[in-house]
């Protein structure tokens, strides 16, 4: 990136962020284009629920462990290169994961799908954050706020219709083709970002990086068996086992000299307060759309496409509120965060009453709420980037994006398996769909009252 010694910034830096949001837009669509597929893969391979699960999950579990490790190598090795190596990867996932026939192998390219990703993301967040002087970082961060409305608002769409139209009869094996041209053209398109022009002199903690991986994944598993299996001793071993990792990561990182999370940063009450509302919003986010395109293709047996139209409504809101954020946001302030929280949950305890009502989710009445929805998830979720990461020291914005990007992906691992655990609990499922309604309803309130809390804080 162009050395921040002057007030010069990078001449092109807008064709830059045209580039930089591909990559963005590549991996987001991936994500909401999977869950649509998820059940046409379940249906035809004959998975069970809890390996569906697993398989939407690997890619946010890859994601969430090594998002952190991901923003450190930019930061050692310039974010443009591992930017490359991270599209590289992807497409070579989405390859094979679209021409394996094994469980086995899609997973692991779902995992490999998620680790690729986790080497992007963090580059895109730190290349606005270098390239961009302070006045225009939150018009920058509202256009990438705006490609991933982009991407909600068609990526279920787009998915549902690859799905219908069953090109050469690949039917769900279209969702990976179509990221290997896309990012073939990211690819081609790189060299219009700058070069790094200073790396930090730093090592890859290693043991640390084990530690959170660990932890990650020992949290993931006691909520997987306790879904399969219910309570018992081992999850009770495996939960003391988590926190024991988690207070060892937490040890080593105050030791280390080249530590993978330098915890100083959440000195920074804007950052760490930010984090924790992150956390809230995007568990109920997550969770609504797993489970609904889950119940409504299972078990009201609507067609791909059929469950990506009622994402519709969702996704349009989403989207004018997404290119209306930067705007709203001079206006309103960080309170936008509280108002679009709170309108979320209102709008799902009016869905789940309706849902009661024996309303159906296609029908007028509930398709504006879900448009309501969208619009508020929109004000809540946009805005997050610009205000949690802006102002915060050059040299920590690497380690900043990881955290952030992790703790959005923890909150995906997270709300489908919670989400699942709750769904599963019940043997009538259109009672568990309201109660997984009900609570998704409580997450975004908690949500509200974290983001009143930080507008409060940060004033």
């Amino acid at each position: 990136m162009q050395a921040r010694t002057t007030t010069s910034y990078y001449k092109y830096r807008w064709w830059a962020l045209a580039i930089i949001l591909l990559p963005t837009l590549l991996i987001s669509l991936n994500n909401y284009m999977l869950q649509i597929a998820l059940p046409s893969i379940q249906q035809e391979w004959q998975l069970s629920f809890t390996t569906a699960q697993i398989l939407f999950s690997c890619y946010a579990i890859g994601l969430a462990a090594l998002l952190i490790v991901g923003g450190k190598l930019g930061d050692m090795y310039g974010r443009r290169k591992v930017l490359w190596m991270g599209i590289a990867l992807f497409a070579v996932a989405s390859l094979f994961g679209g021409l394996t026939s094994t469980t086995t192998v899609l997973l692991a390219m779902r995992l490999s799908q998620g680790i690729a990703a986790a080497i992007i993301q963090p580059q895109i967040l730190a290349i606005v954050q270098v390239l961009f002087p302070p006045h225009e970082q939150k018009v920058a961060f509202s256009l990438y706020g705006a490609v991933i409305g982009i991407a909600f608002a068609f990526g279920l769409i787009l998915g549902g219709l690859l799905i219908d139209w069953d090109l050469y009869h690949l039917t769900w094996r279209t969702i990976f083709f179509f990221n290997v041209p896309f990012s073939i053209l990211v690819l081609v398109l790189l060299p219009i970002i700058p070069k790094d022009r200073d790396y930090q002199k730093s090592k890859i903690d290693g043991l640390g990086m084990a530690l959170l991986i660990t932890s990650i994944l020992l949290a993931i598993a006691v909520l997987t068996i306790v879904q399969n299996s219910g309570l018992s001793w081992s999850v009770g071993f495996l939960v003391i086992t988590t926190l024991l990792s988690v207070l060892l990561f937490i040890k080593v990182e105050k030791r280390q000299p080249y530590p993978l999370i330098d915890l100083t940063i959440f000195h920074h009450k804007r950052f760490s307060i930010g984090i924790m509302s992150l956390l809230s919003i995007y568990l109920s986010m997550f969770a609504l759309f797993f489970i609904l395109s889950y119940y409504a293709q299972n078990f009201l047996h609507y067609t791909a496409k059929e469950t990506s139209m009622i994402y519709l409504p969702i996704g349009l809101g989403f989207f004018i509120t997404s290119i209306l954020a930067a705007r709203l946001t001079q206006h309103l302030g960080n309170a936008i965060l509280y108002y679009g929280a709170s309108i979320m949950c209102i709008c799902l305890l009016i869905l789940t009453g309706l849902l009661y009502a024996e309303f159906s989710l296609q029908q007028g009445m509930v398709i504006i709420v879900l448009f309501i929805y969208g619009l508020s998830l929109g004000l809540a979720t946009t805005p997050l980037t610009s205000i949690i990461l802006s102002g915060l020291p050059i040299d920590i914005v690497g380690v900043a994006s990881g955290i952030f990007n992790t703790a959005m992906y923890l909150a995906n691992s997270f709300a489908v398996a919670l989400v699942s655990l709750l769904f599963s609990s019940f043997t009538l499922p259109s009672l568990g769909f309201l109660i997984c309604l009900i609570s998704i309803a409580v997450t975004a309130l908690c949500a509200a009252c974290l983001f009143f809390y930080y507008q409060k804080v940060i004033q």
